[in-house]
């Protein structure tokens, strides 16, 4: 009997289905033995991994996130830590773990092993935590960090500030926090409580996917979504925010994009440029298929040609991080501007499909999150809720080389 899982939120369901194929332990629910001390021949998760978030205390390490229960047969729920090599990081000691998705994770400083997590859950190691919490970077729950009540609904990203004040930016599909009304963001104080300083009042009226800050002195901060309405103000699906909370107009949405951006990033070339990802077709009359690049004022980037785009959703937009204005993407395509391209693909800076990255039958399902390493070698993790990369079986985490190989 096909096992069935669902990912949810306000305006997405995505309903997958597999049959049990193989002998190693990528299995559903409580087919696995949770149990087992022996880890697999090939390195697996049971269930889709949502986030991966590099820790910034120099290890190396990589946390992983999701709606998994076990790790190459133990028990892992939600998150686990990884080493480089891609064991368990048994200093980080999550126990029960989360009841239910986890969906972001995201450094909680510099140089450091804490990080902030968000996603579906109520509670953690049994203890309620609602929808986003503090952890040490031994697991256990930064009690510096109090959320109260937290928030009412689920939390999709998390989001530094990144300007030393220990501030975060949260979003997703709530519409209160510690019993305060909080429609969609809000931007939280380093120990939990509410930034007064950020009004958003009636906030947004749809669910935010994305949050990046601008990084550019100005302390504004872009927000990407399903919403069309911010304050009252029409935003359509994207919109720039000043450090108080206010629309910065000399960044004008207003017709913006037709369908919700799922992911965004910063260029790695210096440009100012936002790429974007998503479901949309269009950005202010121009044919934006999958993804976009945008600059500053808000400026579709011509230069960036996509031809026919992309044939599926993309939910993770990352650049390569060498300079060069590079991007990855992944999702739930298969081609991208009539090339085969199976969930991944690397883009040039001009839009054009990077094809020194060679990923021939690409993955097998739907990718929900793609991280550079970040440790020199140029390689890339990907994750989601794949179980299969050019043919070989993976369980929905893999690390790939910059040419496209897999390492791992």
């Amino acid at each position: 009997m096909p096992c069935q899982f669902h990912i949810e939120s306000s305006s997405r369901i995505y309903t997958l289905s597999l049959v049990t194929l193989f002998l190693f332990a990528v299995g559903c629910g409580s087919d696995n033995n949770t149990s087992s001390t022996v880890s697999n021949e090939i390195p697996s998760f049971n269930g889709t991994v949502l986030s991966i978030s590099l820790s910034t205390d120099g290890s190396k390490d990589v946390y992983v996130g999701g709606d998994f229960t076990t790790y190459n047969g133990a028990q892992a729920n939600r998150i686990v830590r990884l080493n480089d090599d891609g064991s368990v990081d048994r200093a980080f000691m999550a126990a029960s773990g989360f009841d239910a998705s986890v969906r972001w994770i995201a450094p909680a400083a510099p140089q450091s092993a804490n990080v902030y997590v968000g996603g579906d859950f109520t509670t953690y190691n049994g203890v309620p935590k609602a929808h986003i919490v503090r952890l040490n970077g031994d697991g256990t729950v930064d009690q510096s960090f109090s959320i109260g009540t937290g928030f009412d609904n689920t939390v999709n990203v998390i989001a530094p500030a990144g300007d030393g004040s220990g501030r975060v930016y949260v979003g997703g599909v709530f519409s209160t926090y510690n019993g305060t009304p909080a429609n969609k963001l809000v931007r939280l104080n380093a120990d939990g409580t509410v930034d007064q300083t950020f009004v958003t009042a009636m906030g947004f009226d749809n669910t935010v996917f994305t949050i990046v800050p601008v990084s550019d002195g100005t302390g504004d901060v872009y927000v990407g979504g399903a919403f069309t309405l911010y304050k009252g103000i029409q935003a359509m699906r994207i919109v720039r925010l000043t450090s108080t909370g206010s629309v910065n107009l000399a960044f004008p949405t207003t017709t913006g994009f037709d369908n919700t951006v799922q992911n965004m990033t910063l260029a790695d070339d210096r440009s100012g440029n936002l790429q974007l990802g998503g479901n949309f077709t269009n950005y202010k009359g121009n044919r934006a298929i999958g993804v976009a690049r945008v600059n500053s004022s808000s400026v579709f980037d011509l230069n960036f040609v996509t031809g026919i785009g992309f044939n599926g959703t993309i939910f993770s937009v990352a650049p390569v991080g060498d300079g060069t204005g590079k991007v990855y993407a992944g999702g739930a395509f298969t081609s991208y501007n009539g090339s085969l391209s199976n969930q991944v693909v690397r883009l040039n800076q001009n839009g054009t499909k990077d094809f020194s990255f060679t990923t021939g039958a690409g993955f097998n399902d739907t990718v929900f999150k793609v991280v550079p390493v970040g440790d020199g070698s140029g390689d890339v993790y990907v994750g989601g809720q794949f179980t299969q990369y050019q043919g070989a079986l993976r369980g929905r985490f893999v690390r790939l080389a910059p040419t496209g190989a897999l390492v791992r």
